[in-house]
């Protein structure tokens, strides 16, 4: 497993469900979501008192096409923008 917590410019969706999406100048099919499961959104109090709030996140695993098979990626979904968390080889 490898993580890299890079933002995704284009994503493809199907209702909230990612069907498609750009990464490193490649696009990537998702053949079949395996997980899909969110955290709320949140506020936390840091130490001088400034409250630092959250939004609600959004975590899809999806099973992808790749130019060398198949593979697993964890998508994260913060507000509007999309990053690429972590991909099993």
């Amino acid at each position: 497993m490898k993580r890299y917590r890079e933002v995704l410019d284009e994503v493809e969706v199907d209702g909230d469900a990612p069907v498609a999406f750009c990464w490193r100048g490649r696009r990537h099919q998702v053949l079949q979501v395996l997980g899909h499961w969110h955290e709320d959104a949140g506020w936390w109090h840091r130490s001088g008192g400034a409250v630092l709030e959250v939004e609600r996140t959004d975590l899809w695993r999806v099973e992808v096409a790749t130019d060398g098979g198949r593979g697993i990626h964890e998508l994260v979904r913060r507000g509007t923008g999309w990053r690429l968390d972590r991909v099993w080889d």
